[in-house]
């Protein structure tokens, strides 16, 4: 699946920092809801299944994500977003400073696609970037 890149129709690219890249000690298993993802996933909880893979490895796998407000219960305080993803041997390999494309292919089907430092398609961006 993922040996070619994924033809996105709508697509966010953040650098991984070490707090997101290594869940194996943080147990972080999210990403904030920054303004590209709201973009892509609206404004309303959303629960979904996502393809996890690495730019140029066939490998993919399927996990649940869920978009959802953390503060949905506490109606006097301003929304904040975040994707939630179920722990998977990519997120689990990811490092520091590789990259994440997250994004809909012309299906809706959400992907997640890392994209390793050293990798010929590698790009940095320490914000999301629309792509």
């Amino acid at each position: 699946m993922a040996i070619k890149s994924i033809p996105f129709e709508k697509s966010c690219l953040k650098t991984l920092t070490a707090v997101e890249a290594d869940i194996n000690r943080s147990n972080q298993h999210e990403f904030q809801g920054v303004s590209p993802l709201k973009g892509i996933f609206g404004k309303g909880r959303l629960k979904s299944s996502a393809l996890f893979s690495i730019r140029g490895q066939s490998e993919s796998y399927q996990v649940d994500l869920t978009w959802y407000d953390a503060r949905e219960q506490q109606e006097h305080r301003s929304a904040e977003f975040r994707l939630y993803f179920q722990s998977n041997p990519v997120m689990h390999l990811a490092k520091e400073g590789d990259s994440i494309v997250i994004g809909l292919d012309r299906n809706n089907n959400v992907h997640c696609e890392l994209i390793s430092i050293g990798s010929p398609d590698y790009r940095q961006s320490k914000r999301w970037l629309i792509e």
